[in-house]
């Protein structure tokens, strides 16, 4: 096998750890746990030299691209076009640099979301020349992420949130997932039946990360009764997927994209929400809003 390739399924397999493990692999320092790092294209940025960089690369507005949970930046890539995505489809139409964020997606989406922050702050002060428009997207738990960092940015009066123009979240649960309160749900079911290898499956499942549990209820920030409105005087797309290719068609209502309702990737149980534009894509699934022509002309209209 090329090494090309060996490398390529090694990263699968430690993002897909990760999603499930992260949490405890990174209490344990394993070098599975994925640590975050930005990419422009396949080379991984160094922020800490950034600026002394050169390049027709480093372009005033920065599209980052921020994957969901058990994924990598490789979910963006249209079908046989590696290193094809809605970054580098708008770089030139929007005279941007685009970028791709890998993070950890089995930890708790506030630690996440306060590292991003950090790390935003860090690229827009080393980027070799003024950033004065960042667009973040998210893909399912990367939206998430992206609200935590406002959250996070905000509190600490962070400068890269005046650079901040637009985010676009891609069929995010901010109502929580279907079918993690599932899980959760039927562990707990399991382990108050009187069968003891039920409740050892139960606890086998309980191993799931913090960062899915997380999806229960869509959870941005530590404190249990904190809120994460959107951040004022940013634009806001969201993006939802429907399994069935007719909007009424039944799955829709039962399952959604097959992991996220149409309701939670639009927000609707969230307060005081105000989006600048919503899309719903019938007959297009959960993973395929990461890498889709139709989701791509949505994006080019909202943000040209």
């Amino acid at each position: 096998m090329p090494p090309t390739s060996l490398s390529h399924w090694q990263n699968q397999a430690s993002a897909l750890l990760s999603g499930f493990l992260g949490d405890w692999l990174e209490a344990r320092a394993n070098p599975l746990a994925v640590p975050m790092q930005l990419f422009n294209h396949d080379r991984a940025l160094s922020l800490d030299t950034l600026a002394t960089e050169a390049g027709a690369e480093h372009r005033r507005t920065l599209i980052i691209l921020i994957h969901g949970l058990t994924e990598l930046e490789t979910i963006w890539d249209f079908p046989g076009q590696p290193g094809y995505n809605y970054a580098t489809a708008l770089s030139e139409p929007l005279g941007a640099t685009a970028l791709t964020l890998r993070y950890n997606s089995g930890r708790a989406i506030y630690q996440n979301g306060r590292d991003l922050s950090e790390m935003l702050e860090q690229l827009v002060g080393a980027w070799p020349v003024p950033v004065e428009n960042l667009v973040l997207v998210g893909h399912s738990m990367g939206g998430l992420l992206i609200r935590s960092a406002c959250h996070y940015g905000a509190e600490n009066a962070c400068g890269w949130t005046e650079r901040l123009d637009s985010c676009i979240y891609l069929g995010s649960p901010h109502d929580g997932s279907w079918l993690a309160r599932l899980a959760h749900g039927t562990t707990d079911l399991m382990q108050q039946l009187p069968r003891d290898y039920l409740k050892a499956v139960a606890d086998l499942i309980n191993l799931r990360s913090v960062g899915i549990r997380n999806l229960n209820q869509g959870v941005v920030t530590e404190g249990d009764n904190e809120t994460a409105p959107l951040m004022a005087g940013v634009r806001h797309f969201a993006v939802s997927g429907l399994l069935g290719r007719q909007r009424n068609h039944p799955v829709n209502a039962l399952i959604g994209d097959a992991l996220v309702h149409e309701g939670s990737a639009c927000g609707q149980g969230q307060d005081d929400w105000c989006l600048d534009g919503t899309a719903t894509f019938p007959g297009i699934h959960h993973i395929r809003l990461a890498h889709h022509p139709r989701v791509l002309a949505q994006l080019e209209e909202w943000l040209q």
